[in-house]
């Protein structure tokens, strides 16, 4: 065979085992759920909504959880809803963000699910979740607005994070979901993020490649000094290098745990506390009661996970840090408005203490199944002492008592 053909032949076997690979590599990082699936898109009002119809599977980097994740015809994480109630059914509507979207653990494993069977037993009692990771009380309450009222609950449970929520609510401190104020103070939307610009080319095959996005999250998490070589060389995009926003060394998340508040916290603290009392009125006019359970962080339940944050940071160990200031301020919310409140850091400290499965994921921060089952416990047994839900029928008992 002449040389240029031996020549010819090398290249074109190699191209063939180079496209072999990767081709296999693609199909690897997708059957083994690598990359999570994306289930968000942009919203004018809300800022982001799940993409209704939506099907794939939810991880991060530890791998803590691989899990299948479907979204209703709606755009919720939650079985098909119709916004017509059954004749006779109570319909709870559990209004939140990524605690309830609860893309952690399978579907049936949700406190939203799990809670509808503790109710079960002669009454007709649904149990809707209606969660979007990155909401906070702005976003929930242009949510119930627009949509969460057609569904004509009976009682609508706010889940309150104090980790971000607060956070969430203020047009500086909040860098993702920002809500949109007027100049007296009322909110107009939130504004997410713009829609995607549509590529072409070998960016839009790179763009759908979820080996080329594995690779790159290799890259940013296993070599970060690498990673920022190349996007300062302009080789990989600045965006693709995660950074948590901080203030004088400190994650501006944790600015709420703080003692005393910024000015800046102060006034996210007075934007939050506006719109609860419109999601009150809200609630209300629609003929549905508010109720709020305030979720546990994982900090507040695990002291050891605490120390490892104030150890990362040393600029914190130098200021003083209440993690209950935030669950305390919204019972004393609750308690000047009359609104049912429970708060799940207790319970949940007490488990911990007493057993050893995590009720918190240890890197992702969120809860485990275990921490979903004992969630819907506490809120069975509140549901119930404050007569929040229709009372159970005489002669029928709890599956298992």
């Amino acid at each position: 065979m002449p040389r240029g053909r031996e020549l010819l032949a090398g290249v074109v076997l190699a191209s063939v085992g180079i496209l072999l690979a990767l081709v296999a590599l693609e199909v690897g990082v997708r059957w083994m759920h690598l990359v999570p699936d994306r289930f968000w898109e942009p919203d004018p009002v809300l800022g982001a909504r799940l993409i209704a119809g939506a099907r794939g599977w939810w991880t991060q980097e530890d791998r803590e959880f691989v899990v299948p994740v479907q979204i209703n015809h709606h755009g919720l994480r939650d079985l098909e809803r119709d916004y017509a109630k059954a004749p006779g059914m109570f319909r709870v509507l559990i209004l939140g963000d990524s605690f309830v979207e609860a893309m952690h653990v399978p579907l049936e494993a949700t406190f939203p699910r799990v809670l509808e069977q503790l109710l079960d037993g002669g009454r007709r009692i649904e149990v809707m979740a209606a969660g979007v990771s990155g909401y906070g009380t702005a976003s929930e309450l242009l949510y119930f607005e627009r949509e969460g009222a057609r569904y004509h609950p009976d009682l609508v449970v706010l889940a309150f994070y104090p980790g971000n929520d607060v956070k969430n609510n203020s047009p500086t401190l909040e860098d993702k979901l920002k809500p949109a104020y007027t100049t007296d103070g009322a909110l107009q939307r939130v504004v997410g993020e713009a829609p995607r610009k549509q590529v072409h080319g070998w960016r839009a095959l790179l763009a759908r490649s979820a080996a080329y996005h594995y690779l790159r999250k290799v890259l940013v998490t296993q070599h970060p000094q690498l990673a920022q070589t190349l996007v300062r060389h302009g080789w990989l995009q600045r965006d693709a290098l995660p950074a948590a926003p901080e203030r004088d060394g400190v994650p501006v998340d944790y600015g709420v745990y703080a003692a005393p508040l910024t000015p800046e916290w102060q006034e996210a603290w007075a934007y939050t506390e506006r719109l609860l009392d419109q999601l009150q009125s809200a609630t209300a006019a629609s003929g549905a009661r508010l109720a709020i359970a305030i979720v546990s962080s994982r900090d507040q339940v695990y002291p050891q996970w605490w120390r490892e944050v104030v150890d990362t940071y040393p600029h914190m160990r130098s200021q003083t840090w209440d993690l209950d200031a935030p669950m305390q301020r919204i019972e004393a919310w609750c308690a000047q408005r009359a609104v049912p409140c429970v708060a799940l850091a207790g319970p949940f400290r007490e488990r911990a203490a007493q057993d050893r499965e995590p009720l918190h994921y240890h890197h992702d921060g969120h809860w485990t199944a275990a921490g979903h089952r004992l969630a819907a416990s506490v809120l069975k047994e509140f549901f119930e002492q404050r007569d929040l839900v229709p009372a159970r029928q005489q002669g029928v008992h709890d599956e298992g008592h």
